[in-house]
């Protein structure tokens, strides 16, 4: 991420993925360490279909439905939507 610009948005994505994952999981947001594998929480593969498509809601744009497991994390999954959002901006 090259400038301040995506730093703000990776920290925004972030904290917002860690908020619908406890959201679809019924945890207290607090609870959701953006740097555990998200199926560490109890995600499987019907409710990350959920939060996929919320994720692809608010990006704007569709997602590798494997997403989800080549990024595990809330941290990894914010680095590459920052990446795709800056590759569609240019």
């Amino acid at each position: 991420m090259p400038n301040a610009r995506a730093d703000e948005l990776y920290t925004e994505l972030q904290g917002w993925l860690c908020a619908q994952l406890a959201e679809e999981l019924g945890l207290p947001p607090a609870a959701v360490d953006p740097t555990e594998p998200m199926s560490s929480y109890g995600l499987d593969s019907i409710k990350a279909i959920t939060l996929l498509a919320t994720v692809e809601d608010h990006v704007g744009f569709e997602i590798d439905p494997n997403a989800l497991w080549e990024f595990p994390t809330a941290a990894s999954l914010a680095e590459s939507l920052v990446d795709q959002l800056a590759a569609r901006a240019r």
